[in-house]
């Protein structure tokens, strides 16, 4: 999650100060989630993993397929 929201926050042209403004967050606690040491978030994303969903950023107005394997997983 944090490797997406670095991602991102470049091709929007955002610092991490803008973007806590945004969220009405510290900058620290983007520091934080884009250094994957927010443990709130990490659990969030685990929990997911977990249950079998790998959770994605998709740009909005894209368009995304999901297909099963046989063996039920998703690729």
């Amino acid at each position: 999650m944090g490797r997406a929201l670095v991602g991102v926050r470049h091709v929007a042209g955002l610092t991490q100060a803008e973007i806590a403004g945004m969220l009405g967050m510290d900058r620290t606690t983007v520091i934080d989630i884009e250094a994957e040491r927010n443990t709130a978030v990490n659990r969030f994303v685990g929990l997911f993993n977990r249950m079998g969903y790998d959770l994605i950023a998709v740009p909005r107005g894209a368009r995304v397929t999901v297909e099963v394997s046989d063996n039920g997983a998703a690729s």
